[in-house]
């Protein structure tokens, strides 16, 4: 495993330092990170996804050039770096190349997630050449059985192989940074490292988490019968720590939809904590609005229960890569 360096990670340091209450305190005048949604389309159907599994309330969409480009302008004074990510498979966007090249133009550090399903050589040399800072690719499981149930498609093998192919076409260049990020339910320890031992060669850096399906409503998922029974099973035997941590989102972020919409936290996929709309407001007036600052209250004082998408948000206790939902 090459010992690069994340691009994203002083910055990272920052947003992790201090607790709530000192970071309300100490509140930046600008977001110090932005996540854009290209788009909440994707071609998976992971179970643990409200994309995926279609209990996703929003309609589905492409961020307008126009509503990107308004929103370059705005992090452009304030260097303000921002992540491709959110509730679906950003490769989807047919401008995707365009938004990086601009932000590169404009000196903005650029991260992107991706399921590697779209990632074909031509894409790789392309996201190489437009000066991607960061790419995080997306596995579920460690291995092609886990994989499957999870994603819904028996693409283990391919990921694996586009990993390293895309390694491969870096060659010796710096960036993207490479990593490779995966969650497991029930797997052991022996699979978990063979799947570390067989991946970490082409890749900068490898996390293995717990799937959380603590906010996923069996009742909304429209599921073929298998799969559902399959996400009960799996949410029965779930082990995260039901402790609620140091919220990583509003004090230092926000999260843009595909249309414009701003929404306090990159795990609100239904819009139950929006904010307001870049085609109406300037997003330092949406950083500093009331219900920002409200939200920012109740969480230094540690009041997840009373907010509905902080009141399953267990297991989550730093800002990275690796905390997106795709």
């Amino acid at each position: 495993m090459d010992q690069k360096m994340n691009p994203f990670q002083p910055l990272y340091d920052l947003c992790n330092a201090g607790d709530s209450k000192q970071k309300y305190a100490d509140l930046p005048e600008f977001p110090r990170l932005i996540d854009i949604e290209p788009t909440n389309s994707c071609n998976f159907r992971c179970l643990m996804c409200p994309t995926g599994n279609l209990s996703l309330k929003r309609k589905a969409g492409f961020m307008d050039m126009d509503i990107y480009k308004k929103i370059v302008k705005q992090l452009t004074p304030y260097k303000t770096a921002l992540r491709f990510i959110q509730w679906g498979e950003p490769l989807l966007h047919p401008k995707i190349i365009d938004m990086i090249e601009l932000a590169r133009d404009n000196n903005l550090l650029t991260h992107l997630n991706t399921n590697g399903s779209k990632l074909n050589i031509p894409m790789m040399e392309n996201l190489i050449d437009a000066g991607l800072d960061s790419l995080k690719f997306s596995f579920q499981g460690v291995d092609r059985k886990s994989y499957e149930e999870m994603r819904g498609t028996d693409f283990f093998e391919g990921l694996m192989e586009t990993v390293e192919s895309f390694y491969k076409h870096r060659g010796n260049r710096v960036r993207p940074y490479l990593h490779v990020s995966t969650t497991i339910t029930y797997e052991d320890q022996e699979t978990v490292k063979g799947f570390k031992a067989r991946i970490e060669n082409y890749v900068d850096k490898v996390t293995v988490g717990k799937t959380v399906l603590e906010f996923v409503d069996t009742n909304a998922v429209r599921l073929r019968p298998h799969e559902l029974e399959l996400l009960k099973e799996l949410k029965e035997k779930e082990s995260v720590t039901k402790t609620h941590p140091e919220c990583p989102e509003v004090y230092d972020k926000l999260s843009i939809n595909w249309d414009g919409t701003v929404t306090a936290c990159c795990s609100d996929a239904d819009n139950q904590m929006l904010l307001g709309d870049v085609q109406n407001d300037t997003l330092l007036k949406i950083w500093n609005c009331e219900k920002m600052n409200h939200y920012r209250s109740m969480l230094s004082e540690m009041r997840h229960d009373e907010l509905p998408v902080c009141k399953s948000c267990y297991d989550y206790h730093s800002l990275s890569e690796s905390n997106s939902q795709i």
